[in-house]
């Protein structure tokens, strides 16, 4: 009974981390379409008020903050580095929550 337990514990590791494998290839291909993966909070730069938001379908748009016409400015934060992006408007670093 013991060897059954292990062997299922080994072919279920194996398993989940295939997955999870899968998973990243998924959410790559999704961020690479301009589909938001909810890995952290939506940026907002203090500096220029560009602010990001999600539309129906998942995709990422960005506007100025305020504006009545929520127009996706094509513009995207980029990543510099795990905890900052940076504003594509004004060169800003802005904080990201990882959630």
């Amino acid at each position: 009974m013991g060897r059954i337990n292990k062997s299922a514990k080994k072919v279920g590791i194996k398993g989940l981390t295939a997955l999870v494998r899968e998973l990243e290839k998924v959410k790559k291909q999704a961020r690479a379409l301009g589909i938001f993966t909810d890995e952290r909070e939506l940026l907002e730069c203090p500096s220029c008020g560009l602010v990001e938001d999600v539309i129906a379908g998942g995709m990422l748009i960005t506007y100025q903050k305020g504006s009545k016409d929520l127009k996706d400015s094509s513009l995207r934060f980029s990543k510099v580095d795990d905890t900052y992006f940076e504003c594509p408007r004004c060169g800003d670093r802005v904080r990201a929550k990882i959630l």
